[in-house]
């Protein structure tokens, strides 16, 4: 059975870190979960809430940092990695991952060897319904195509390739290591299916509006300058739309 990594860091996430992991445990049985779990410093019972759960889950390993924040955190689930890992991708502590989204992605890396990226949409939701787990069908949601790791499967040996995530942005980290990624010019696919419930609250990181704007235009001229220099590849065409990513801003 593949062996998927899902890399999430955790902070002062209590009140969503629970169903953020069981909608990955849901999944159990479409492959062998290795569950990386980084708390970065949490002032809150995000530690106490994931030692529960991984005593009752081995899929689950949690890792306690000082607060470091999110760039730094990631990177010491990087480190983490098991050498047998087929597969990798991310979960942020207040998403979910839908039901399914594994049985139904891996078998395409199954069917063409050669895959490295699988990339999908996401759905922006504010609050669950009677699934706990899925958007509110009565609420308000929007299906976006932007800039979101854990819309991807990514193989092991290319996450590895790719490095570390860049310590000097406070946003758009995932931007960067995803355009270093894109640049390497891995085989890929695009595939119309939502593989992220991306909660939207007070508290998101992406609504510090300004900081967010800023590091994502560096974020694309370092790319477009090491493009330059290093004849690396541009993003592919269809992988983000930037209409998506102005209004998923500002919903």
């Amino acid at each position: 059975m593949v062996k998927v990594a899902v890399m999430m860091a955790a902070y002062n996430a209590a009140p969503y870190v629970g169903d953020a992991l069981a909608s990955l445990l849901r999944q159990r049985d479409a492959a062998r979960l290795d569950i990386i779990v980084v708390n970065d410093g949490s002032t809150d019972a995000t530690g106490g809430i994931v030692r529960a759960l991984a005593r009752q889950a081995p899929e689950i390993r949690l890792l306690e940092t000082p607060n470091q924040g999110v760039t730094r955190a990631r990177n010491t689930a990087l480190g983490a990695l098991a050498p047998d890992t087929d597969l990798v991708t991310f979960l942020d502590a207040d998403d979910l991952s839908p039901a399914g989204r594994l049985a139904r992605d891996l078998p395409r890396f199954h069917d063409d060897p050669g895959l490295e990226v699988l990339y999908g949409t996401s759905r922006l939701f504010e609050q669950t319904g009677e699934d706990p787990f899925a958007p509110d069908p009565r609420g308000r949601t929007m299906d976006i195509r932007g800039v979101q790791l854990a819309a991807g499967l990514y193989d092991y040996r290319l996450i590895r390739q790719v490095g570390r995530f860049d310590t000097s942005f406070a946003q758009a980290e995932d931007m960067d290591f995803m355009l270093r990624m894109f640049e390497l010019a891995p085989r890929h696919a695009v595939t119309e299916e939502v593989c992220l419930y991306y909660r939207r609250h007070a508290t998101n990181m992406t609504r510090q509006a300004a900081t967010l704007r800023r590091d994502f235009s560096r974020a694309l001229l370092q790319s477009v300058r090491r493009r330059r220099a290093n004849g690396g590849a541009p993003p592919p065409p269809g992988l983000f739309d930037a209409k998506n990513l102005a209004e998923g801003a500002e919903w």
